[in-house]
Formats: C-alpha cells, structure tokens, sequence
C-alpha cells in the first residue's frame, strides 16, 4: 500500500509541476517527503528546471536536501539539472543553479563528451557561456571544436557563433597556439572536404581568425558564404555532401540530426509527402535511451510536456491484473509514449530549423554507384522529384538506407546473393484501432485469455486511445465490425477488477498487419549503410522497433566521427557486428512478449499433433506467466529490457 501511495503522490507532484501549482506542490511535496524515493527527488527536480521553475527547483532544493542536491544526475544519461535548464535555455534557473547552488560546472560525462560549457556552447547562449567562464569553468580543444562545428552549421540564429568562438579564445588564448590553430583548420577541412559552395556565413570570419593570407593555399577548396564568389561552379542539378540519407522515418532523421551536431553535411531524401510523413499514425513506445537521444539532438520539449510516462507494466493473465514497478526496479529510468508522427514532426521541425537540406516527394531515387569511382569521385545517386522529368544527381561519401520495410531503392540495388535475410513469421496478426475515447487507464495494459487471445490497451492522447487485437493471420478488415471489435475488447480485456471500465466509442482508424522478426545481414555495402526497419522488423510486443533504429543510427554516426575525424574506416568496416548484438536483444525482448501474452493457435482444424503441440505450448505459457508474477529478479530484468 505504501508502495501505491508513494507512486500516487510522485504522479500528482509531477502534474503540479506541469500545472505550475506551487502551493499545492509545496503541500504535497512537505508531506511527502519520507515516503518518496531518492530518483523521485531527482526526477522533479529536472522536471522543475527543464520547465524553469525558479520557485520549484529553490524549494526542491531546500526542503528536499537531505534527498537531492543541484549535482544530482538523470537516472540514465547521468547528466545536472544545470544542463537540462541550459538545453531548455531556462536562464532564472540557470543563474541560481551557477550562482547559488553551487552547481558542479566541471561536471563532465565523459561517454558522450557533454560538459555544461558544451550544452552552452551548443545553444548558442553567450550569455550563461560568459557565466560558467566567470564561475571557473575549464575550457579545451572540445569546447572549441563545438564553436567550430556550430560556425559550419547553416543556421540563423541570433548570437553568432563567431561570438562564442572568440569569447573561449580571448579566455584562453592558448587555444589557437601554432598546434591548435593546425588542428582547427584540418578539422574544418575534413569537415568540408568535397562539399559544394554552400551558404556557411560564418565559414569566411572563421578563417580568419585561423588563417593567414600567406597560409592559405590549403584551404583553396572549402565551401565559402554564398557572399563569397565560389571556388568552383555546379551544376543545378548536381549536389554535393558528405551522407546521403535515403528516407525521412526515424532512422534517416535521427541520423541526419546527429550528424548536424558532430559538423557532418548530409541530405535526406523522402518519396512521400512531408503531410503524409507527419500524419502517418505508427506506434511510439519510446524507451529511456531513446528520449535520451531525442532530448540530445533538440526535439524534447513537446515529448515532455506530451508524452504519456509510463512507470509502471501492466500485465493480466486471465483476467488478473499484475502491475510491477518499472521504474523501481530500474532506479528511476521510463518508457514513454508519444507517437511516431509526433516524433517526426518534431525531428522534421528542427531539421528546417536548422537549415539543413530535407526534400519530400522524390519520385524514384537511384543508386547509381555504391563506391569510389576510377576517378575518385565516391557513390551517386540519381532522383527524380515529383511532378518534374528533370534527373538530379547527389553526388557524396557515403550512403545510408533508412528507406524502411519495403527498401524500394537500398535495399534493391544490392545484389541478391549478398544479403542474407532470416525471419520467423507468427500464424497470427494484429488488428490495430485507434479510438475516440478517453483512455481507460494511465498505462499500457497488456492482456491475454487463453480462450479469446492477447488485446492491448495503448494511450495516444487524452481524448484518443490505441488498441491493438490479435486476429487470424487470413482475416481482413471486412471480418471486423465495430460490434464484433468492441465485444472481443470486453472480453480480453475484462479485469477481476470490478471497478475497472472500458471507454468506448468511434473507431476512427483500423489496420491489420502481420506479426513477424526478420533480420538482415550485412548492414553494409561498400559505401552503403543500412538502418531500421530495411534490415530489421521486430514483434511489435516488445515496442522495440523505432528504438532498435535510433541505436543503428548512433553506432554509424559513431563510424562516421571516426572517419572524418581520422580517415580510419575500422568502425564502419565493423557496423553489422556493432548492431547485431542489440538488435538480437531486441528481437528476443519481442519474442518472449509475444510468446507470453498470445493465444497459441486460433485455428479450428488442427491435427492430433498439432492439438498435443498447442497444449504443450499453452502449459509452457502458464508457467512463464507465474514465473513473471512471482519472481522479482526476472521482473527486473523485463523492467530493464521495457525502458
């Protein structure tokens, strides 16, 4: 009961947060001290300085301390309230955590090379960069090389990056000795190596301050401002950068995303509509790695003020609701839901922010060449936008195909005998509805009946809810009226709970799709790299499919540092067997999920072997539900797979 209580009054402080209700957070928050968890604490506290809170995160602070300090870190990035009010550019709470609560500034996570200098540096805030400078912050070659990167980024904003590039130098002039002022300029040289004239405004002031006019033969070729009169004319119809990102899904803009932030130029290219990417509605379970990254490259703002928290598992066997405390058992980490054409929207927003390149309706799109030509000049591909009879070509270093299931174009243009695809495919499907209803619950509730099969309770707004059925793998959508659909809703998901209720009411949107796991191998192809869904479909129990892309794409991102910032090829020559590890724990996730909640057959004509086969199925089933329910080791470790 305790245990309830505490995670009651966790969820009511946190909706006194998002409401700004101080008094009655303070209220609560005294009252409840004794009773919440030490990550508790903490997760206010973040939430208060990521929404710039003054008042919260002082009193948090104050009546909190024997719990929480300013120096306390995110249960899984590890990183300081100071640098999630930094990213949310929350200057009240930034000042007081510099200046007051005497913040660790020097704090440092050394596994994503994130100081609170860098997060500033990144922002473009000259103002609280001035602070941590004034407050002893210590500055190196990384924080310059951040300056750097964000000087060769196209976007417009209202301090320059000049500013802050000329702000660390004049701290620490030794910055640009004869050796810093080599390493600058071959940074920004494999940075911009082969690109076309683009409009970096901030290029030309840059060398400036790094090169002298005697000294500049090396430099002949970068891509200066488009007020500057190109070193080399180009065609209109031939582009040039460094990766181009075949499809706008998760995969090829969370790419495209991290590697804006590390200074590498690409181009994504997308058959379909910007309107129709954005409006695709796809699942969006989002583990806590995943809101990691998405808070990292900028899009976290709505996802927290929208997404659904989910801090709890919600399973029920036959009608017997068990609820354990993920969030417990892993020390603070959540899942999250937020849909997919959410994420999207949020990743496509920054992207034109950023200025950087992102083109929708392309027609057809061609790999010319996967590799380096006789004359140097590496992989082409050919396009065609809609509407247009005009060929374009790209012309860049590398290739990642992040063109989902179908892989019209990536996928295709290897040939047969190179990939090698395996798979297992269920003997049922889901039948997937969206709803407009109120949710009937805060939570996912996954549910099974071994006489009527699994039903899954989803949430994808306040006014909106998600269920997905398992249905006959030879059903179609005509098989499922809303009378047969809400009767094996009732049915699945009715609860021993007799207080619990179903929300009804108009099915808005229906879908069926296979339940399946596919792998594929190599990743690679020469030049080409695949990502996400074009070499992996997971069981959509276990949620893991959107996550499993955003890990491939931060290992290649990885490869990609490592080749423009040192000409080596080890880590690309490597990705397949850097992703294959996390993408089988996904698959494995998957698959237990889907073998524990799901009816074993569904079909009326079976054998005698088949019926022995099922039963023996069914028994195995029971036994790892009681396993589940009994057992907290492995509750922990389902915990930890789910975030």
């Amino acid at each position: 009961m305790a245990e309830i209580d505490q995670k009651s009054k966790q969820q009511q402080l946190v909706a006194f947060i998002d409401s700004q209700s101080l008094e009655d957070f303070l209220e609560l928050y005294r009252a409840s001290l004794g009773i919440l968890k030490e990550y508790d604490h903490v997760e206010l506290l973040l939430r208060a300085s990521r929404y710039g809170l003054l008042s919260f995160v002082r009193n948090i602070l104050n009546d909190g301390s024997a719990f929480v300090n300013a120096n306390c870190r995110h249960p899984s990035t590890k990183i300081l309230p100071l640098v999630v009010a930094i990213r949310a550019q929350k200057h009240d709470v930034i000042n007081y955590l510099i200046q007051e609560a005497k913040t660790d500034i020097n704090w440092s996570c050394e596994k994503k090379n994130i100081t609170c200098l860098h997060e500033a540096i990144r922002q473009r805030d000259l103002s609280t960069t001035k602070l941590l400078l004034q407050y002893g912050a210590i500055v190196d070659k990384r924080h310059l090389q951040i300056a750097i990167i964000e000087c060769l980024s196209p976007k417009d904003t209202e301090t320059s990056p000049i500013a802050l590039f000329d702000l660390l130098v004049a701290h620490q002039p030794d910055l640009l000795d004869d050796t810093g002022r080599k390493v600058a300029v071959e940074f920004i040289i494999r940075r911009t190596r082969g690109l076309s004239p683009c409009p970096y405004p901030h290029l030309a002031p840059l060398l400036e301050r790094l090169v002298s006019i005697e000294n500049c033969t090396s430099i002949i070729d970068l891509p200066m401002s488009s007020t500057i009169e190109p070193m080399k004319a180009t065609s209109s119809n031939m582009h040039r950068t460094q990766v181009a990102i075949i499809g706008a899904g998760p995969a090829g803009l969370v790419l495209g995303a991290l590697l804006s932030r590390s200074g590498i130029d690409s181009i994504v290219l997308e058959r379909h509509s910007r309107s129709y990417v954005e409006s695709n509605l796809r699942a969006g379970l989002l583990e806590q790695a995943t809101i990691d990254v998405l808070d990292e490259i900028g899009t976290g703002e709505r996802l927290f003020q929208e997404g659904f928290i989910q801090r709890n598992m919600n399973l029920q066997f036959e009608g017997e609701r068990i609820t354990f405390p993920v969030r417990e058992l892993t020390q603070g980490k959540v899942a999250t839901i937020y849909g997919q054409q959410l994420v999207l929207q949020d990743l496509i927003n920054l992207r034109i922010k950023s200025g950087r390149r992102l083109w929708f309706d392309i027609e057809s799109v061609e790999i010319e060449r996967h590799d380096v030509a006789d004359d140097g000049f590496g992989p082409l591909l050919r396009f065609i936008r809609c509407g247009g009879s005009n060929e374009e070509f790209i012309l860049c270093d590398f290739i990642a195909g992040c063109d989902g299931v179908l892989s019209p174009c990536c996928r295709c243009s290897v040939p047969s005998d190179i990939l090698h695809t395996i798979e297992r495919v269920y003997p049922f499907a889901w039948l997937s509805i969206l709803v407009q209803a109120p949710p009937s619950y805060n939570e996912i509730i996954y549910s099974t009946s071994t006489e009527y099969g699994f039903a899954l309770h989803s949430l994808r707004s306040p006014t909106q809810t998600r269920f997905h059925l398992q249905v006959p793998l030879s059903d179609t959508l005509a098989d499922w009226s809303d009378e047969r659909i809400w009767n094996e809703l009732r049915l699945r998901l009715k609860s021993n709970n007799l207080s619990w209720t179903l929300n009804e009411g108009p099915i808005v949107q229906r879908a069926l799709f296979p339940v399946r796991a596919v792998v594929t191998t190599p990743m690679q192809y020469k030049r080409l790299f695949f990502a996400g869904d074009a070499v992996h479909i997971l069981p959509p129990t276990g949620g893991k499919g959107l996550n499993t892309a955003v890990k491939d794409v931060q290992i290649l991102t990885d490869a990609f540092e490592d080749y423009y910032d040192n000409d080596q090829f080890d880590k690309l020559n490597n990705y397949t067997n850097s992703c294959l590890p996390h993408i089988w724990q996904a698959q494995e996730f998957g698959i237990y999920m889907t073998s524990l909640l799901h009816k074993i057959d569904i079909s009326q004509d079976c054998d005698v072997d088949d019926r022995n086969s099922m039963e023996f199925n069914k028994q195995l089933q029971k036994v790892q539900q009681q396993s589940l329910k009994h057992s907290k080791a492995l509750q922990q470790h389902v915990a930890e797979m789910y975030v």
